[in-house]
């Protein structure tokens, strides 16, 4: 108590939980009267901790969040940006359905009585599903040269690559569609075209 003798002392050093003081006014030899104020004080809350980032394909919209467990306070989740809807919201284990291409963001929010929240955030990027590859048709060519054009599909989404299977080959630009073949041998030549 900075001032006992004022009623509108400052207090300091205030310990967590309840803290009781008593006011009292007293006159000569009468009796004095009395009153206690209680002053609770909240602990300040778990430093929150989202847990890392995580990346994956949209062929999977679900996902595990991975924040810390609150040693003071409670935890909450929030969408910050994106889509998805966190199943448990208080959990810091929630699963997440409904999760859109792109980055999504969800925001882990400890709380405890009167103090300040703390945040972090954690993102969920979705990457879109590649395009379905298509190599083209299979074709016969003579020995001589010995050379081919590729026909694979140009990728909507990601990025392609040829790659020789078996037989033999070069391949002139791997991540053409329609790259040029040189150098392949007598019978069976496979190129694999991966997107």
């Amino acid at each position: 108590i900075t001032t006992p003798t004022s009623p509108t002392s400052g207090l300091t050093g205030l310990a967590v939980g309840a803290n009781v003081f008593e006011w009292s006014i007293s006159n000569g030899t009468c009796p004095a009267s009395t009153d206690q104020v209680t002053i609770n004080v909240d602990a300040d809350p778990t430093a929150a901790a989202a847990g890392p980032d995580q990346t994956q394909c949209e062929t999977t919209t679900t996902a595990t969040l991975a924040a810390n467990t609150p040693g003071s306070g409670t935890g909450m989740w929030t969408v910050i940006a994106g889509g998805g809807t966190v199943t448990t919201p208080t959990s810091p284990t929630s699963g997440v359905t409904g999760l859109t291409v792109g980055v999504n963001t969800f925001e882990w929010t400890i709380t405890n009585g009167t103090c300040t929240p703390s945040t972090d955030q954690v993102t969920i990027t979705l990457d879109a599903a590649p395009t379905a590859s298509a190599a083209g048709a299979d074709q016969t060519v003579c020995e001589t040269p010995g050379t081919a054009t590729l026909a694979g599909n140009a990728p909507a989404t990601g990025t392609g690559t040829w790659s020789l299977i078996s037989g033999t080959g070069t391949i002139t630009t791997p991540t053409s569609p329609t790259s040029g073949l040189t150098g392949l041998a007598v019978g069976a030549n496979v190129f694999e075209w991966s997107i």
